[in-house]
């Protein structure tokens, strides 16, 4: 999963964080190990965010080849970043992705290059506006974040946050794009209540035990507790518990428990000095032999390899 983020001045950091830091925290699970990024900018120079920051790309911008995502990133003065050579530009590197997303003031720029003629698009409240006015071959879309076959723009920071999860979950799964959620956030209930970060998942009456089934799992990492123990905290039978699970993260609830186990035993040896022994008992496994036939089958690498190599 490779992402071209081609970058303007006046870029928000907080948008290039919302689309980054998703994909770096999916980067670090089993599943994601092979997605990848090349930070561009149209004439290869420094870039400088709104607040001042600047970015240096990560090499020419025609190095990065041919991509699954080109993601276009504007922000202040989007009208001074058009011109010829710079339509012309994005529809050949438009051309080398299999999608394409225009982020914050983005669908401006893939607009003037002709990109959007024919589809509907979304923008920054603060252009939308201007943007219908400017291209009425464009059809406004008021949606957090627009799909329209290879192209998909979205506005403020928030909603690269809620596209981000969404092309994780189509790729990857929802656990995949839950997990990755939850590390953004403080309490997943409290959020789903406030229909705010981890509330991918469908407003459905019974969602709430699912999300207090989770509750329960993430308060018992070390001291792992019986599936019928979760399903009586989360106020479910057992059958229900495993209905939840299977139509929201298409897994089983006890599969899904040992997968969040076994990512904190990935952050344990990437990230401190404990030794394997150690790992397997602050994540509940009952042997250092038990957690690595777990850890292997899940990552496909052994446990004690990523600790010699942090050592290292």
């Amino acid at each position: 999963m490779s992402f071209q983020f081609l970058l303007f001045d006046g870029f928000s950091n907080m948008v290039l964080a919302s689309a980054l830091e998703p994909l770096r925290a999916a980067r670090d699970m089993a599943q994601g190990q092979n997605i990848c990024w090349h930070i561009s900018t149209l004439d290869n120079g420094l870039v400088q965010s709104s607040s001042g920051i600047q970015i240096k790309p990560d090499g020419d911008i025609t190095q990065a080849g041919v991509v699954d995502y080109l993601v276009v990133i504007a922000g202040y003065d989007v009208r001074g970043h058009v011109s010829p050579r710079g339509r012309a530009q994005l529809r050949q590197l438009a051309s080398r992705a299999g999608v394409v997303a225009g982020l914050d003031t983005g669908a401006w720029l893939l607009a003037s290059a002709g990109l959007l003629n024919g589809a509907q698009a979304t923008i920054h409240w603060q252009e939308a506006a201007g943007f219908a006015e400017t291209f009425p071959d464009v059809i406004p879309g008021k949606q957090r974040f627009v799909v329209a076959g290879k192209y998909i723009t979205c506005g403020g920071a928030s909603t690269v946050l809620e596209m981000m999860l969404h092309l994780l979950a189509e790729k990857f799964g929802p656990a995949m794009a839950f997990n990755v959620a939850n590390l953004f956030v403080y309490d997943a209930e409290r959020q789903y209540d406030s229909g705010r970060g981890a509330n991918i998942l469908k407003r459905r009456s019974d969602t709430p035990g699912f999300l207090a089934a989770i509750d329960v799992m993430m308060a018992h990492i070390e001291d792992p507790v019986s599936l019928a123990t979760i399903a009586k905290r989360a106020s479910l039978s057992l059958r229900s518990l495993d209905r939840l699970f299977q139509r929201e993260l298409a897994m089983s609830p006890g599969k899904y428990y040992q997968m969040i186990r076994l990512a904190r035993a990935h952050d344990m040896a990437t990230q401190t000095g404990l030794s394997v022994a150690q790992i397997a008992l602050q994540t509940g496994f009952a042997s250092t032999a038990t957690l690595s036939r777990a850890f292997r089958a899940q990552y496909g690498t052994q446990i004690s390899k990523l600790r010699a190599h942090r050592k290292g």
